[in-house]
């Protein structure tokens, strides 16, 4: 079978824009702090030395009318030392200081297993479709990973638990929230 150039090119392009994101996410996962203040604080997101923690002091139920939720919870961007990970390839046992902060709400389809978030300040509500490609600035990973902390912060209970998801760009299943992730949350 003959493939053009042009064809082979858009090819290997696609495939090593997919391997890249993986190898960034998994490489991403490993040099920050999975959790920080005794475990209150638990990475949901992180990249270029500001790590974003989830609070789970600071979840608010808001409805409670099953299957339906409505939580809040307090995302804190850290920002860690730079020449510290110069020195030791990881954030991890190097200084941070904590910055800003805010707070977003999710709402919980148990039946469905399906969230939305509040965007903005305006009231917008927005659909969080796991079956989509979500670029790192449209928050993957950190909607489901803090919807999930809040969840579990709340209820003492899995949201997503082994629910998959589909990646178009990947063409594979994977879990929404990875087992790991659950050891850090100890559920």
């Amino acid at each position: 079978m003959v493939i053009g150039l042009k064809n082979f090119l858009k090819f290997f392009c696609l495939v090593t824009f997919i391997v890249t994101l993986m190898a960034e996410s998994v490489f991403a996962e490993g040099i920050y702090p999975d959790t920080l203040d005794s475990g209150n604080l638990v990475l949901v997101d992180g990249g270029m030395g500001v790590g974003r923690y989830a609070d789970r002091s600071s979840v608010k139920v808001q409805t409670y009318d099953p299957p339906n939720y409505q939580l809040s919870i307090r995302i804190v961007s850290v920002i860690f030392s730079n020449e510290y990970y110069s020195n030791h390839d990881t954030y991890i046992g190097g200084p941070y200081k904590i910055e800003d902060s805010y707070v977003r709400s999710f709402r919980y389809n148990w039946d469905r297993k399906v969230i939305s978030y509040e965007y903005g300040n305006d009231n917008i509500w927005v659909d969080w479709d796991v079956n989509h490609d979500y670029s790192h600035a449209e928050g993957e990973p950190l909607i489901p990973n803090t919807a999930e902390v809040a969840f579990v912060s709340a209820y003492n209970m899995r949201f997503f638990d082994t629910k998959m998801r589909y990646s178009p760009g990947a063409k594979e299943h994977y879990r929404i929230i990875s087992e790991d992730f659950y050891r850090t949350l100890n559920i």
